[in-house]
């Protein structure tokens, strides 16, 4: 049975058959780059396994997507400085081979980083001077709280663990901060998370972990798209989204609602087991669920999706199912005030709604 990207599955057959396909589009264009024929030759006789570690990895993809888009001579520079080192066998200056792996995963946590897409704002509340470094905290408790959000995935959903740890290479810092976290990933850059550390929670492994799931789950969808589009709506077109204070295209919508609904489901799951306690973020998670099911009904209405677009929507719909049956068989769930909650959701419904009248919702 093939399984879509939702969920993190034992044998997730889509996305390992998009990585296949995207590892061919990859090596297509690298072996048309201008970089040392010498060195393009012996990079080609390697075996194809060889040749996948070091072309899927995020710091050489992202490089590959930015020549081919714009040709630029840094982009051409790094890559071939880059094949010249993972040839000779000098790891100690390959970028996607510096600095420490997170504690019981294969994913290096890492301010140096190759992506060109980097140095673009990807985030309203994101600024240059906070992106890409430590911050307030060292290396090593960095690696500690990232040590304990996977330790606390591997322990609740091993299989979203193992697929996360499969995709993901690498995490860059994006600064210690107050009472704010904020995350993002790269369309081109499949395999690099980009990650705050909220320093005054009581508990910022869940704050990471949160992040961990819904970054992981854009970078599942931007590998799909770099082969196939999901939808067929034009992005002109603008729909109500649970998530953002504006209209956006229905690919806004998708993204967004595809990233929290593993998310609320994998809280649920630390819930059950007793890892979140706090009604503070019981709320957070049964609003986040009643957002999603408007999001669902924004696609259900709205999209026009592909084949496999179409296939993740209905994976969504059978998660969000999931979660509905865990909320209402959780006892401390149940002693919530629903219709608080609601209200947060629909007073956020109302005020799009009245900045965007003409919207179709």
């Amino acid at each position: 049975m093939s399984f879509p990207t939702v969920l993190g599955y034992s044998e997730n057959i889509i996305l390992k058959k998009y990585q296949k396909k995207y590892f061919q589009s990859m090596i297509e264009v690298f072996s048309q780059i201008n970089i040392s024929p010498e060195l393009k030759e012996a990079f080609l006789s390697l075996d194809n396994k060889v040749q996948q570690e070091f072309i899927l990895h995020p710091d050489i993809s992202s490089v590959i997507r930015e020549y081919q888009r714009y040709f630029s001579s840094e982009s051409l520079d790094t890559l071939q400085r880059e094949v010249w080192y993972f040839l000779s066998r000098n790891y100690d200056h390959i970028t996607s081979y510096k600095w420490s792996n997170i504690p019981q995963t294969n994913i290096k946590l890492t301010d140096i980083d190759n992506n060109p897409q980097s140095r673009v704002i990807s985030h309203p509340d994101h600024d240059q001077d906070g992106m890409l470094w430590w911050w307030e905290r060292s290396e090593s408790e960095w690696l500690e709280v990232f040590g304990k959000s996977f330790s606390l995935l591997k322990e609740i959903n091993i299989e979203f663990y193992n697929e996360l740890n499969f995709i993901i290479k690498k995490i860059v810092p994006m600064k210690t901060s107050i009472d704010v976290h904020n995350s993002c990933s790269h369309g081109d850059c499949i395999g690099t998370l980009y990650l705050w550390y909220t320093i005054d929670s009581n508990q910022p492994e869940l704050n990471i972990l949160e992040a961990l799931i819904h970054e992981s789950s854009h970078n599942k969808l931007n590998l799909i798209m770099q082969i196939e589009p999901l939808h067929r709506n034009e992005k002109t077109e603008k729909y109500y989204s649970p998530y953002r204070p504006d209209a956006r295209p229905i690919h806004g919508v998708l993204l967004w609602v595809h990233a929290i609904v593993p998310t609320v489901y994998v809280m649920l799951q630390a819930i059950e087991q007793w890892y979140i306690t706090d009604i503070g973020w019981h709320e957070k998670i049964v609003l986040y669920h009643i957002k999603n099911k408007l999001g669902y009904r924004v696609l259900q209405k709205y999209a026009d999706l592909t084949g496999i677009g179409k296939q993740i929507v209905a994976d969504m719909w059978s998660v969000i199912t999931l979660c509905d049956h865990k909320i209402k068989s959780h006892p401390d769930l149940q002693k919530l005030n629903f219709q608080q909650i609601q209200l947060y959701a629909k007073s956020h419904f109302l005020e799009v709604q009245q900045n965007y009248p003409y919207l179709q919702y």
